[in-house]
């Protein structure tokens, strides 16, 4: 694997080659057509009657350009000369530059592509009323910390692999998993703005590529795995660094406003295109809630982030146990797990509290200079991964490195 070359895969743009602008290669200083020199051009129109102002648009279709897409700017420029006959005419010259869909429309289009035309490709079917569940947690793409950007899509992508390897150590171990589930607890992306002072100063990426690499992340993740079962769920939730935060570092919308169930979603529309081999995979994504349950094997699965739980007194096991105290005592659905599943603090333990075991998971980003400093520690990153089985609630817990 030749990560640089992954790494550009991971971040390239597709761009719809109908809507690439013709070259004007004579270079006359008033030539009619378009003159390209890589993200902006220069458009001149035909001769005009002294009097007509120019329909942009109608001049963009001329050139081959969809208005949609381009755009011609102020200030514009105009050549005043005559006929042999004595009328005047004009011709107008602006500068025309492509316009970036916020949406990523073309990005889309591709991965859609991408997927319609996948196989599927069944290589072993689990039988049992097991699951296989994997716990995709705190990835913060773009983060700078430690080795950076490159070094947090290695472990992913080694992750990926990893996890691939303990499906077929399971096989061989005749465990019965007739399930996968794969849990998303938030902070897929690191953000730009609003969660300690020197994010915006380090960070590596922009949002719209942060968001990128996530969802091309998950994307291959779900259709590298999903093929050794016949059933997948998806379960997400958002974090503190998905949420679309203001300059004064504060979250200012909706709890639903949360690009890390953004991006499961966006998955979950490109899946949809291709029935045939992704149909058996199930997304559950909330809305406008910062936990998630489900039943997995018989029990009842939950997962948070974990950035909610801010009582209890020092330590990950104090905040989360009276985190989901509260719950329970509010009759809210995660009160009731069985297990529950927490990312946000990047070092894993797990915890037997009787009516619920607690599994905090580790990340997947290069670690945290400022938490090194003030503390002296880092925890080793790594891939959370577990059995339910319905006579017995977590084993086979494996921290895939």
């Amino acid at each position: 694997m030749n990560l640089d070359d992954e790494i550009d895969k991971l971040l390239s743009t597709t761009t719809n080659p109908t809507n690439e602008p013709k070259l004007n290669k004579i270079g006359a200083e008033w030539q009619a057509g378009v003159i390209w020199n890589g993200n902006e051009g220069t458009i001149t129109t035909n001769a005009l009657p002294l009097e007509e102002a120019p329909n942009w648009d109608a001049i963009l279709r001329i050139w081959g350009l969809d208005p949609e897409n381009f755009r011609v700017i102020e200030p514009v420029l105009f050549n005043v000369w005559g006929n042999p006959d004595g009328a005047l005419n004009r011709q107008w010259k602006g500068k025309v530059v492509q316009v970036k869909d916020s949406g990523s429309k073309e990005e889309f289009n591709e991965l859609e592509n991408e997927i319609k035309k996948y196989k599927p490709k069944l290589k072993t079917n689990f039988i049992g009323e097991g699951a296989f569940v994997v716990v995709l947690s705190d990835w913060q793409v773009g983060k700078a910390d430690g080795d950076g950007l490159k070094g947090t899509i290695e472990r992913i992508l080694n992750g990926i692999d990893k996890v691939e390897i303990r499906i077929k150590e399971l096989e061989k171990l005749k465990r019965p998993i007739g399930k996968l589930v794969v849990l998303w607890t938030g902070d897929s992306i690191e953000g730009c703005v609003g969660h300690y002072a020197q994010q915006t100063f380090s960070v590596e990426l922009d949002r719209r590529d942060q968001v990128k690499v996530a969802r091309r992340l998950l994307r291959d993740a779900l259709m590298r795995w999903s093929k050794y079962f016949v059933e997948v769920q998806v379960m997400a939730v958002g974090g503190n660094h998905g949420e679309n935060r203001n300059s004064s570092g504060k979250s200012y919308t909706t709890l639903n406003d949360n690009d890390d169930v953004a991006i499961v979603e966006q998955v979950a529309e490109i899946l949809e295109t291709n029935q045939e081999a992704f149909g058996h995979i199930q997304f559950a994504i909330p809305k406008d809630r910062l936990s998630i349950t489900a039943e997995v094997a018989g029990w009842v699965l939950g997962i948070t982030h974990g950035h909610a739980a801010r009582r209890g007194g020092q330590g990950s096991e104090l905040k989360l146990r009276r985190w989901l105290e509260g719950q329970s005592l509010g009759r809210q659905s995660v009160g009731g797990a069985d297990v529950l599943v927490s990312g946000h603090f990047h070092h894993f333990r797990a915890a037997d509290w009787g009516g619920c075991v607690w599994l905090q998971a580790p990340s997947m980003d290069g670690g945290s200079d400022w938490w090194r400093e003030i503390t002296g520690e880092k925890s080793e990153s790594g891939v959370l991964t577990f059995c339910m089985y319905p006579e017995i609630r977590v084993t086979d817990i494996a921290i895939l490195k």
